[in-house]
């Protein structure tokens, strides 16, 4: 039988209440189901009729659809559609706006910031950036910084709880709007990071603060050089996050602290759980941003402290796999959007692993099982020197030192000098001669330079090159200061090539060998492999056979076990 318009705008509520709560779980495919049953209950004039219960539907449809991984693309493009043609004012249209604009964020940047501009201006809180380049932004971080240094902090943190919700909906837009700026290497992001600061102050905390903290403590790193203030921001926001919903907001914080701030003072190896938190938790909570960004950390820091090669490339395989659909197709032109960090960031790991595992360096599958277990069908470029190419063609200045830092680690590993050189050259001539306004995270671009560098002074006697070994070497003792675990091998095994250079063959011998120690008790097993192949290197070339000979013989059994 036919249910009566009282039934089916029972069953509409029921399934929209079913929803609803499918989406605290977070259930969203199943949250999808509920709201669509709903829809398809509503009344032919429902958005008259029916006001409350349609967009309470409809946006539930948005959210379940744009979180779930299995979620229509199609279908959400319509559900979105209906709110815009719809909703009665902005506040109503808000939540569903914003889902728009991440969709938006994923093809087209810059215009995903023009719509968030102009959403502040709806929200009757207008941004005029127009005015601020790199020297007032700058300004203005030192200004909150010296505001809150210190114990100043405990301010920010007892603070009353925001209770303006239209203030709470500009504080959304300036977390998304710093996370395109982010993407884009802008210093404008760290302006509207001091902007959340001085919003939270004057009208009280609310959890987007959260992320503002963070985001604020990026910037004292990656602009000011400031680890130290840096650090202690960090633990704020992690001490605002426990006033509100963790598992919703560690995604954001877990990503920027773990991934940009905390590795400069705490070992590296301690970043990885709650970076791979954060990625369990992005796709729990359907955060695909920060799902995103705790993939490509924790992917690189895995490397970067030498996790086992076998297993690290399990787990790219499974990141891949997980992060597969390639977010539907443009409604427009139905061309595929492919994902970037697919595209971008995992292929190019999963390229280097493959040869240093020993496969062939031609960076494409060589057997049936292999193209299945890693989607390389879901990107268009397979190869690193063709993504690379992209990448600089693009300014994706992020991708490019990605890439960079994993193929120069590669060629150095595998003693292909020239190419290792090659990956310096372009790191110094895009990174370290530039005044970028922000600094990447460059710690083992500068490790390879140093060694690299090294190398060539004592091949060819060019000055150019002992001038920027002796700068890696300066640089990394800067950091050494900031955490003995991670700088204090990389910086050995620098200075004992300095020694080398140096024909001071006593100093060389025992910093040799301090590097191999310091790399063994912090767990760096590749660079322990790395610092027993040079050790053997300078022994053999001073004659020492038979000790150059026991070097290479560890450094082999540690490649072996990496």
């Amino acid at each position: 039988a036919t249910p009566s318009p009282k039934q089916r705008a029972l069953f509409a509520e029921l399934n929209s209440r079913a929803a609803s709560k499918a989406i605290k779980v977070p259930d969203f495919a199943g949250a999808a189901k509920y709201a669509e049953n709903g829809i398809t209950f509503l009344h032919e004039g429902c958005w008259e009729a029916q006001y409350s219960l349609s967009l309470s539907l409809y946006e539930t449809a948005v959210l379940s659809h744009f979180s779930s991984l299995s979620g229509d693309r199609d279908v959400l493009t319509k559900r979105i559609n209906a709110v815009f043609e719809h909703a009665k004012d902005f506040s109503d249209l808000f939540k569903t706006h914003c889902v728009w604009i991440k969709l938006l964020s994923m093809k087209d940047l810059t215009k995903a910031i023009a719509e968030s501009l102009h959403a502040l201006e709806r929200l009757g809180e207008p941004l005029d950036l127009t005015h601020i380049d790199s020297h007032k932004s700058r300004d203005e971080l030192i200004k909150r910084r010296d505001q809150f240094a210190g114990d100043r902090k405990k301010k920010f943190l007892s603070s009353n709880r925001l209770s303006d919700e239209n203030k709470a909906r500009v504080m959304k837009i300036y977390s998304s709007l710093i996370v395109y700026y982010h993407q884009q290497k802008s210093f404008l992001g760290s302006y509207i990071g001091c902007q959340m600061i001085k919003m939270s102050m004057d009208h009280g905390h609310c959890e987007h603060s959260v992320f503002g903290a963070a985001a604020f403590a990026c910037s004292l790193v990656n602009i000011l050089d400031d680890i130290d203030e840096g650090s202690d921001w960090g633990g704020t926001a992690l001490s605002l996050m426990n006033m509100y919903d963790k598992e919703v907001l560690m995604p954001s914080i877990h990503g920027s602290l773990y991934g940009i701030v905390f590795i400069w003072k705490e070992p590296i190896q301690a970043t990885l759980e709650p970076l791979a938190r954060g990625i369990r938790l992005s796709y729990a909570t359907g955060n695909v941003e920060f799902a995103m960004v705790n993939t490509i950390y924790y992917a690189a820091r895995s490397f970067n402290c030498g996790k086992n090669i076998r297993v690290l490339t399990t787990e790219v395989e499974a990141l891949a796999r997980q992060h597969r659909n390639n977010f539907g197709s443009d409604a427009s032109s139905d061309t595929p959007v492919y994902s970037p960090l697919l595209q971008f960031y995992l292929t190019p790991l999963y390229n280097v692993l493959r040869v240093l595992a020993g496969e062939n360096d031609d960076q494409s599958p060589t057997s049936e099982e292999e193209e299945t277990s890693f989607p390389l069908d879901r990107v268009k470029l397979v190869n690193n020197d063709d993504i690379l190419k992209v990448a600089v063609k693009t300014d994706q200045l992020a991708c490019f030192h990605t890439i960079l830092s994993y193929e120069t680690a590669k060629a150095f590993m595998c003693r292909d000098m020239e190419k290792a050189r090659k990956c310096t050259d372009l790191y110094f001539d895009k990174f370290a001669t530039k005044d970028l306004r922000l600094m990447y995270t460059a710690i083992y671009n500068v490790f390879y330079e140093g060694l690299v560098s090294f190398y060539f002074t004592r091949l060819t006697g060019e000055e150019n090159c002992r001038t920027r070994a002796e700068n890696a070497y300066t640089q990394m003792r800067e950091w050494s200061f900031r955490s003995d675990w991670n700088f204090e091998n990389k910086l050995l095994l620098i200075e004992a090539e300095l020694y080398y250079t140096l024909n001071n063959y006593d100093k060389a011998s025992i910093c040799y060998e301090a590097s191999i120690k310091s790399a063994r008790e912090h767990k760096f097993i590749h660079e322990e492999a790395i610092a027993n192949e040079l050790a053997g290197n300078f022994f053999y070339e001073t004659g020492h056979f038979l000790k150059a000979e026991s070097f290479y013989a560890h450094s082999i059994k540690c490649f072996k076990k990496w």
